[in-house]
């Protein structure tokens, strides 16, 4: 009988642990991940790694994988952060299944490809890590799609030790590119009011959905006016990197402010003018824009249309400098794997890196493309996390060495 080859073995290993940990539901909201935490429970007891499971409340949980090193030993000390929420689906969640050497599922992109290349990579290093000083921890947390407080944000106000040294996300950014980089975000809740009465009377007047809906229009064009007068430098190499890995016009969004309308919910029923509308919005803010600056003009056409703004979540935007040590190890490693050097980026989304960059702690992000990221038919290469099993294990021994 002829031995299964490495690679195929290993892609054959993610195949199998990635389709276990789609089988198991993680939409946020709600934020259950109970039953993916299991999974991962499950592999580390077959596998051997040590971890500790973090109970934030009756559905929310994080664990922490002692991957290599105890709490005090000298040398560096390197953190690993995935999260096992994901995006709800936006209609009846579709059977994980593998085709080829593609993995389909909710969660697939983001991030259970990156967990599972995690798990594998903990999994390799720690049989055959040897001597290695430093110390490695894998942090999987719940609470990242929705920014909530019960994810890393709690998880680092508790162990204030799983800062490190530097961070390694594995969050969907594809093997050409090294995000180094977010914009800050700013999430709304925006109430208008109205009138609750009888639709065909004239007396009715303009009901608050409708209210709320040129409000949407006005912030538009407040964000488009904002964009208009931005600066933008001549394009580099890394905007067309950026430009070819991610989509044409990559590189544009990540210097401008960009907005969503998330969510609406108003009325009771369809011949009732509705008595109130509430919409959630979604600006993405980039360094060059005051985000205060924005918050308060966005305050200000909410006073003018009758509403209130209610700030659900904000944060900064963030970098890491491109020579810092983890940011030069992935960098090899991705060149040494894919002959290819990667490119450093600003991320188009957020993630949980920035946690980490608030507290001055250098932190990057090197994951799958995100071509498919959240939608119906969201799949991963398996080849691709393979190269990413073997980037992850090969950067952390140039850090963990003191090499970079």
């Amino acid at each position: 009988m002829t031995a299964t080859p490495t690679g195929a073995a290993t892609r054959d290993e993610l195949g199998t642990l990635l389709l276990d940990l789609l089988a198991a539901p993680s939409p946020n909201p709600p934020g259950d991940v109970r039953d993916v935490a299991g999974v991962v429970a499950a592999y580390c007891d077959r596998t051997g790694l040590p971890y500790r499971l973090d109970r934030q409340a009756a559905h929310r949980r994080n664990l922490v994988v002692d991957v290599l090193g105890t709490a005090g030993k000298d040398g560096r000390h390197l953190v690993w952060n995935g999260h096992l929420d994901t995006f709800p689906a936006s209609g009846p969640p579709s059977r994980p299944r593998r085709a080829g050497d593609r993995v389909h599922g909710r969660g697939a992109v983001d991030m259970k490809g990156g967990v599972a290349a995690f798990l594998v990579a903990a999994r390799r290093l720690r049989e055959s890590a040897g001597d290695l000083p430093g110390r490695l921890s894998l942090v999987l947390v719940c609470d990242e799609e929705t920014f909530g407080p019960m994810g890393a944000r709690g998880l680092l106000r508790r162990r204030p030790d799983l800062l490190g040294d530097a961070l390694v996300s594995t969050e969907p950014s594809s093997l050409g590119l090294v995000r180094v980089a977010e914009r800050g975000y700013l999430w709304l809740m925006v109430h208008v009011p109205g009138r609750s009465m009888h639709a065909a009377y004239p007396s009715a007047g303009e009901g608050a959905i409708l209210r709320a809906a040129a409000f949407a229009r006005r912030l538009a064009d407040l964000v488009a006016e904002i964009n208009r007068g931005l600066v933008h430098p001549p394009p580099t190499l890394r905007d067309e990197a950026m430009d070819r890995l991610l989509g044409e016009g990559a590189a544009r969004i990540v210097r401008e402010v960009s907005l969503n309308v998330g969510t609406v919910r108003g009325g009771l029923a369809v011949n009732m003018r509705p008595a109130d509308c509430r919409i959630s919005i979604d600006l993405r803010v980039p360094e060059t824009v005051d985000q205060q600056d924005l918050l308060g003009r966005v305050e200000e056409l909410a006073r003018e249309a009758g509403a209130r703004v209610e700030v659900l979540g904000r944060g900064p935007a963030n970098a890491t400098d491109e020579d810092a040590g983890i940011v030069t190890a992935v960098t090899e490693a991705v060149t040494r794997r894919t002959g290819q050097r990667p490119v450093p980026s600003t991320g188009i989304g957020c993630t949980d890196a920035r946690l980490w960059r608030y507290a001055g702690v250098p932190a990057c992000v090197i994951g799958p493309d995100p071509a498919t990221m959240g939608a119906d038919d969201e799949h991963v290469r398996l080849a691709e996390l393979e190269a990413l099993v073997d980037i992850l294990c090969d950067s952390a021994r140039q850090y963990l060495s003191g090499e970079s």
